[in-house]
């Protein structure tokens, strides 16, 4: 009986660490659509990766992704 509620909790996690990948991950594709210089992006993904386990980092680097 807990075979369909197994497979329900996998699925359950499993797009739940996409979509933390996908807001980890935000800043440095948006890097890229505002056209950043290759040197900007790879600054922007390092300190998204580096400093995105705080709050202030990953809005830091949301920030300066953004800014034209």
């Amino acid at each position: 009986m807990t075979m369909p509620f197994d497979i329900l909790l996998v699925i359950k996690y499993a797009i739940a660490i996409m979509i933390l990948i996908a807001i980890v991950l935000a800043p440095a594709w948006l890097a890229r659509q505002t056209g950043k210089s290759k040197q900007d992006m790879i600054l922007v993904r390092l300190a998204s990766w580096i400093f995105g386990w705080t709050g202030i980092g990953w809005l830091w680097s949301l920030f300066w992704s953004a800014k034209k």
